[in-house]
């Protein structure tokens, strides 16, 4: 599972790359087929573990593990790539601001510098551990407030994109879906990939409701699998008012503290024929896959 790129990379700098090979998107992930179901894994600390996260681990295509901010420790982070690798899935990193206490969703503003240098010592954390395993990062989403901040502020959604470019400019961005996510990645150089979520309510102008609404999380399965099948079919969610939003996406969020988590993940599994992971090797593309990302990006 371990990529070649990094090997590739020798005497030309980080912006070199090997010659005949397509470079990234510079904005929305192109996916020939499938969406990419993606779960949160190791959002514990110490003794305390996040329940039923392993559950749905068999209907997702990529896990994004927490690298110790907001949740997760070194051996939970071990523990939670070993499952990853166990069920083949690309692995991702999931980063937030350094907040145990409050679970990442406290409002905490840290200077451009000060956040830059807390996601790369994230990334290069999760990093070092996945490369005992031979395996690498695949992608990158942000958590809870971090999260929430790129939907709505462009500076913080461009400094996550140009930190992880820093880091690894393959690797792809997991946000919110919307223009800030595409114009992030546009200017950081980088690939991402909108998200849809199946178990949160959405505004009328297609941004999650806050935590701390009252309907901000469905509680009711059938509500869930019913938004499952709208996004999915239609790429449509239910607004709060009752209106119908579209959501431009690539990738579905699977929460394992959804209500009947594991019956949901399986039914939303059963729904996409074509479920395939999202990954930060460019060099796998064959010849075909690659004139499109091209034509895609022109």
């Amino acid at each position: 599972m371990r990529r070649s790129r990094h090997r590739q990379r020798g005497g030309g700098g980080r912006d070199s790359a090997p010659q005949n090979t397509p470079q990234a998107p510079t904005a929305k992930i192109y996916m020939q087929h499938g969406i990419d179901l993606n779960t949160n894994l190791g959002e514990g600390f110490g003794p305390y573990r996040m329940e039923g996260e392993g559950e749905i681990l068999p209907y997702v295509t990529s896990a994004n593990i927490a690298c110790g901010a907001h949740a997760g420790d070194p051996v939970l982070m071990e523990a939670a790539l070993e499952e990853t690798r166990y069920y083949g899935l690309a692995l991702g990193a999931h980063i937030g601001y350094p907040d145990l206490a409050g679970y990442g969703r406290r409002e905490i503003h840290l200077p451009p510098s000060e956040l830059r240098a807390s996601i790369l010592y994230q990334l290069g954390a999760l990093a070092g551990l996945a490369r005992t395993l031979g395996f690498d990062i695949s992608q990158v989403r942000p958590h809870g407030f971090l999260y929430r901040q790129m939907s709505g502020d462009l500076r913080i959604a461009v400094t996550v994109a140009r930190a992880i470019a820093d880091f690894d400019k393959w690797l792809v961005l997991i946000g919110p879906a919307g223009p800030n996510l595409l114009s992030a990645g546009e200017r950081a150089g980088i690939r991402v990939a909108g998200e849809a979520w199946i178990d949160r309510m959405y505004d009328a102008n297609g941004h999650l409701l806050p935590h701390t609404h009252s309907r901000a999380v469905m509680k009711n399965p059938n509500d869930i699998l019913r938004q499952a099948a709208s996004l999915i079919r239609n790429g449509t969610a239910q607004a709060s008012d009752g209106s119908k939003v579209q959501i431009d996406y690539q990738t579905i969020h699977l929460h394992p503290r959804m209500p009947q988590a594991k019956l949901i993940a399986e039914q939303v599994r059963e729904m996409i024929p074509y479920a395939r992971g999202l990954t930060a090797e460019p060099f796998t593309l064959d010849a075909e896959d690659a004139v499109r990302t091209l034509a895609y990006m022109e």
